[in-house]
């Protein structure tokens, strides 16, 4: 009767997708301590150089919370079934705010990450319906922060749409150089702090500024360094009107 019980158990939904969520985030971190990854979008990418710390940090949080969750499930005291109904809450809450920025801030989205969100969203459903009402509050916290991320948290985080993009920092005395040289040469190109895109810069493993992004049709390039950009500009002029505009504060490197 123990071993029926003990199987049925881990035959529970949520406990599978405990389980499946484990080995997920597991494999994940093995994966890229030898260089490899199941996600291999850009939107993954992407989000990853938002983490602040460390690129494994979440996933060492991941394989924490379904290593509990998944623990918790096998057993029947009133106390683990708090438990894990609380991190169900708390995991929602998370949950709603990494959706949310992805959404409404990077506008990029990580499969893996959705991955991980579909699990907690369909355990929490199937606890809700066999009687954990207490869930609902980590409903609510999920519908509250995505909410609170799309009026509040907005941030241009992509380049703008425009043919010529220089990406600049106040501080560069390089950048200043290029925005003169297109001034006196009658050369239009939209201007953007870097501080605004740096998710965008550190994914193309861009440390220094200027910048600029050409928009060709069917070719795009980054054009790094002063000298460079001139000279690219002077072989390429265009009559596409856009203002150069130069406010900004950062410390990215100036060359």
């Amino acid at each position: 009767m123990k071993i029926k019980s003990s199987v049925k158990k881990i035959l529970h939904v949520p406990t599978i997708l405990y389980f499946v969520g484990f080995l997920i985030t597991l494999i994940e971190i093995f994966l890229k301590t030898i260089g490899k990854s199941f996600c291999q979008t850009q939107g993954c990418k992407v989000v990853e150089s938002y983490v602040k710390g460390s690129e494994y940090l979440l996933l060492f949080l991941g394989v924490i919370l379904f290593g509990f969750l998944f623990f918790s499930s096998l057993k029947d005291r009133a106390f683990y079934i708090k438990i894990e109904s609380y991190l169900l809450s708390i995991a929602l809450a998370v949950e709603g705010y990494l959706l949310g920025f992805q959404s409404f801030i990077v506008k990029e989205f990580c499969p893996l990450c959705l991955t991980v969100f579909g699990i907690i969203f369909l355990a929490s459903v199937f606890r809700f319906f066999k009687g954990k009402r207490e869930l609902a509050f980590g409903f609510l916290s999920f519908a509250s922060v995505l909410f609170i991320t799309y009026f509040v948290s907005y941030s241009n985080t992509k380049l703008p749409n425009s043919h010529y993009v220089l990406i600049y920092s106040k501080e560069c005395p390089y950048c200043k150089e290029v925005i003169q040289f297109c001034q006196e040469n009658s050369i239009p190109v939209q201007a953007i702090e870097a501080s605004e895109i740096k998710g965008v810069l550190k994914e193309l493993s861009i440390e220094s500024v200027p910048v600029l992004y050409c928009d060709e049709g069917s070719e795009k390039k980054f054009i790094v360094g002063s000298t460079n950009i001139k000279q690219y500009l002077v072989a390429k002029k265009t009559q596409k009107p856009e203002e150069v505009v130069c406010p900004l504060d950062v410390s990215t490197k100036c060359d």
